[in-house]
């Protein structure tokens, strides 16, 4: 919000900040022209929420006596607040495909978002330390309350096939990786990934497999796409909606059940569908050992039922 403001006026936030108190232009003014600015490219939903933002900046900066909520109310008003764009979401064999054409960076950055149901932000700052290895090869991924959108505590699961990219993608990255406490380290040691840089891979991986947005960016696909694939892809594995809903973290329509979930009959659950969460691993590895135990039967049956037709069959005169 403020690197736009800064953008919109030509000048650095303390400049504006000493200019109001000065008295030279006022907090309506500097508010008014970024916030009509702003309504020619972002949604109405951002400008309503950068609006709020701005007005308890300047209280907090220049004082209420410079920016009293009813006038500014008056002078900056809220428009018209609606969501004016759908976020289209890919398809399993679309996220399997970019995956594919994605360098150890991204496939990791993609694996993670598709099957934890993370946002972002949340993915991003992720720390090694919050990945809880578990003896089966897969990992629960702690947020804590202070780190969600929600404000709540919840966990998220990685698969062991999404563990080996990370695994991977860290040998890619070398002694960068060893020294970040960071999943996704940043340029510098004590930094992760910026989400803008992030988005931008991203919506190249999109294109790479002809997902693009509508002209009007009506619908558009971005990496929140991700949020509601995950969701839908644990769903589609047999888990229970509720369960679904606490691990991608919608608050609100889990309402007062948020408070009351049992993480470890919720990650009993997820290990016992997790097989099936894979995108390049080849077939269900259960499925598999399934399918060879049968063949290894069956192989004993044949050879059991050609020994009997040996001893049925009338011996030679």
């Amino acid at each position: 919000m403020v690197r736009l403001l800064e953008k919109t006026h030509h000048s650095n936030i303390g400049s504006l900040v000493e200019a109001i108190k000065k008295g030279e232009t006022t907090s309506y003014s500097v508010a008014k022209t970024y916030i009509d600015e702003l309504r020619k490219t972002h949604s109405p939903l951002t400008v309503y929420v950068y609006r709020s933002l701005l007005l308890g900046m300047f209280q907090a900066t220049v004082g209420e006596e410079l920016c009293r909520r009813t006038v500014y109310n008056r002078l900056v008003p809220v428009g018209s607040v609606y969501v004016s764009r759908t976020k289209l979401v890919p398809t399993f064999e679309q996220v399997r495909t970019m995956m594919k054409l994605a360098n150890p960076q991204y496939r990791a950055v993609l694996g993670v978002l598709a099957t934890s149901g993370m946002r972002i932000k949340e993915v991003l700052s992720r720390k090694k330390e919050d990945l809880e290895i578990r003896n089966e090869g897969y990992a629960r991924v702690r947020l804590l309350a202070n780190e969600t959108k929600g404000r709540y505590k919840r966990y998220t699961f990685l698969t062991p096939e999404v563990l080996q990219w990370l695994t991977e993608y860290h040998q890619w990255l070398g002694n960068v990786a060893k020294n970040s406490p960071y999943l996704f380290p940043g340029e510098n040691q004590n930094a992760h990934l910026i989400y803008t840089g992030v988005h931008r891979q991203i919506k190249d991986l999109y294109a790479t497999v002809g997902l693009t947005d509508k002209s009007d960016k009506s619908e558009i696909y971005t990496v929140h796409s991700f949020r509601t694939f995950s969701g839908d892809f644990l769903r589609s594995v047999g888990l229970n909606e509720k369960y679904v809903l606490a691990i991608v973290g919608h608050k609100n329509k889990l309402s007062s059940e948020s408070h009351y979930l049992n993480w470890e009959e919720i990650e009993r659950c997820w290990s016992g569908v997790s097989s099936k969460l894979t995108f390049l691993t080849d077939g269900d590895p259960e499925q598999k050992k399934e399918v060879e135990r049968l063949r290894n039967h069956n192989g004993k049956l044949e050879l059991l039922l050609e020994r009997l037709l040996e001893r049925l069959e009338p011996s030679n005169p």
